[in-house]
C-alpha cells in the first residue's frame, strides 16, 4: 500500500491529522508523522520510511517555511510527491503553481487523501479526485470541492496514537477533541466567510458528531495521552443549542472524571448554562472580548454583543466558580490608544482569570483586510506573503503606533492579573520596544497556559524546549 509522511513544522498536535490518519488506517495505507523543520531530521526519516508522498498541514504564514522544505525534499528525493493541505491551500489554491508542490487538498482532507493514495497505489497517471488539485505536463487541474461530510460519524475512527513517537507531544496533559465542524459566524477578521462561500450548496456547514462518537474519542485520547489533566472539547459555537449541550456535558460527567475546557461566546452565557458547567466538572471556559470598544467590536469585527453582556457573563461565571480565559486583540485599523486601553480595562473590571492577547493580523480574503487596503492601512498589493508567521511577532498595519501596540501586547496579561501595576508602570508602554519586554510576555504567557489548561510544568517545558530547538 502507498505510504505518506506528514511533516508539521511545529511540535504541537494537529487534530485534523488524527482523522486523516484514521481514514488511511481503515484503508490499509501506511503513514507516519514528523514534527520538525530541521531538514537533516526530515531527510533521515524519508530515507528510513521511504514515503510515496510527503504531506504538510499548511497555515498562512507558515507556508513560506514549508515551501523551503518542499524544495529541499524535491532536490534530494525527486521521486517523492508533495501535497499541501489545510486552510492556506484551501483559500489560496494558486500555491500549487510553486514548482515543488505536486498536489494540494482543499477543504476536508480525509477521503481525498485516502483516494490520492489509492490512485498512487494503482499507478494512475490521472488524479480526478474531488478536493485535489494536481499537475501534468505543466498544466494544473483543479477538481471540484466535494460535499461536506455528513453525518460526521461516517468518518472512520481517528488515530490518536500518531504522536506516540514524538515525546513533547505524546507527554501532553491537555489534548483536544473536536466535537463539531463549521462555524456559523462571519467575524470580519476571520476567513470563515470564505470557507462558507467555498462550500455554498455543498451541505450543512455546521455539523456535530454524536454523543457516543465524542465519548469514544475522549476515551481514546485519554488512553493515548495518559497524563491528561483536562480535555479541550472544541467547537466554535458551543452554547447556541443548550439542549444538545446539556446532553453532551451530562453524559461526559457520567463517564469521565477528567475535567474539560471549552469555548463559549459571551452572549450564550446565562444562569442555566453556567450551572450546567459547574455540575459537569468544567475547569475553564474561554470567550472572545477582542476589543473593549463596542464601536470596534460591533462596527469593524461583527461581534455583536455589548460590554454589559460581557460583564454579566463574567459575573455569572464568578458566581459559580468557573474560571475563564478571554481572547483579546490590539492594533486594529482606526483603533486609538484609548480604545486599546478600554480592552485592558474591561478585562480588569471583570477580573479575567486568564487574559490572552494577540496583535491583529490581517489575512487576505477577509472583510477587515479589504477595509485596511481601501483605507490605506495596508498596501494595495497586500497578499499572504506579507502575513507574519505569528500574531505575537509584529504588526503590519500602517498609520498606527507600532511601538505602543508591541509594548501593550507584552504587558497586557501582567497588567490584567495585577492591575495596580498598570497605574504604576503605564509609562513602560511609551518606551522603545525591547527584548526584556518580550521576556516578560513569554513568562506570563507560560504561567497562564499552565494554569488555564491544567498542564503539568514538565510537559509544558518539553513543548517549549522542542519548539525552541526546532527554530534554533
Amino acid at each position: 500500500m502507498a505510504r505518506i509522511l506528514f511533516i508539521q513544522t511545529q511540535p504541537v498536535a494537529f487534530p485534523g491529522l488524527y482523522h486523516i490518519c484514521g481514514t488511511l488506517k481503515s484503508a490499509g495505507h501506511q503513514y507516519d508523522v514528523l514534527a520538525t523543520n530541521r531538514f537533516n531530521i526530515i531527510a533521515k526519516h524519508i530515507n528510513e520510511f521511504r514515503p510515496d508522498v510527503v504531506g504538510f498541514p499548511c497555515l498562512t504564514g507558515m507556508h513560506r517555511e514549508i515551501l523551503t522544505i518542499t524544495a529541499l525534499i524535491k532536490k534530494q528525493f525527486p521521486r517523492c510527491k508533495t501535497i499541501l493541505g489545510g486552510i492556506h491551500p484551501t483559500l489560496f489554491p494558486e500555491i500549487i503553481n510553486k514548482p515543488n508542490v505536486d498536489f494540494i487538498c482543499r477543504g476536508e482532507g480525509e477521503w481525498p487523501t485516502k483516494e490520492l493514495l489509492d490512485a498512487i497505489d494503482s499507478d494512475s497517471v490521472s488524479f480526478d479526485i474531488p478536493n485535489i488539485s494536481w499537475k501534468k505536463n505543466n498544466h494544473i487541474y483543479h477538481n471540484e470541492v466535494r460535499p461536506l461530510i455528513d453525518p460526521l460519524d461516517s468518518l472512520p475512527f481517528p488515530d490518536y496514537s500518531i504522536y506516540k513517537k514524538i515525546p513533547p507531544i505524546a507527554s501532553d496533559t491537555y489534548p483536544i477533541v473536536f466535537i463539531r465542524r463549521g462555524c456559523p459566524f462571519t467575524c470580519t477578521y476571520c476567513n470563515n466567510s470564505s470557507r462558507m462561500e467555498l462550500y455554498k450548496g455543498k451541505g450543512r456547514f455546521v455539523r456535530s458528531f454524536s454523543y457516543e462518537r465524542i465519548f469514544a474519542e475522549v476515551d481514546s485520547v485519554i488512553f493515548h495521552y495518559q497524563k491528561t489533566r483536562a480535555v479541550l472539547l472544541h467547537t466554535d459555537d458551543l452554547g447556541s443549542d443548550i439542549n444538545w449541550l446539556s446532553g453532551l456535558l451530562i453524559g461526559y460527567r457520567s463517564r469521565f472524571n477528567v475535567p474539560y475546557n471549552c469555548q463559549i461566546r459571551p452572549e450564550f452565557i446565562n444562569e442555566k448554562l453556567t450551572k450546567l458547567l459547574k455540575e459537569t466538572n468544567c475547569h475553564m471556559i474561554a470567550f472572545g472580548i477582542e476589543s473593549g470598544s463596542e464601536k470596534i467590536r460591533k462596527k469593524f469585527l461583527k461581534r455583536n454583543y455589548s460590554n454589559e453582556q460581557i460583564i454579566n457573563a463574567a459575573n455569572l461565571l464568578k458566581k459559580y466558580g468557573i474560571k475563564f480565559r478571554t481572547y483579546n486583540m490590539v492594533g486594529f485599523p482606526t483603533e486609538t490608544q484609548e480604545e486599546m486601553f478600554s480592552t485592558l480595562k474591561l478585562n480588569i473590571i471583570i477580573k479575567t482569570n486568564f487574559p490572552w492577547c494577540s496583535i491583529y493580523q490581517p489575512y487576505p480574503k477577509t472583510e477587515l483586510a479589504e477595509f485596511c487596503i481601501s483605507q490605506g492601512y495596508l498596501d494595495k498589493d497586500f497578499n499572504y506573503e506579507d502575513v507574519p508567521i505569528s500574531y505575537w511577532s509584529d504588526s503590519i498595519i500602517k498609520n498606527i503606533d507600532r511601538n505602543f501596540v508591541l509594548n501593550l501586547l507584552c504587558f497586557f496579561q501582567l497588567f490584567v492579573l495585577f492591575p495596580g501595576l498598570f497605574t504604576i508602570f503605564k509609562f513602560l508602554l511609551k518606551m522603545p520596544h525591547n527584548k526584556l519586554f518580550k521576556v516578560v510576555f513569554k513568562v506570563v504567557y507560560s504561567y497562564i497556559c499552565i494554569k488555564s489548561e491544567r498542564r503539568s510544568i514538565s510537559s509544558y517545558i518539553k513543548l517549549a524546549y522542542a519548539n525552541r530547538k526546532n527554530y534554533k
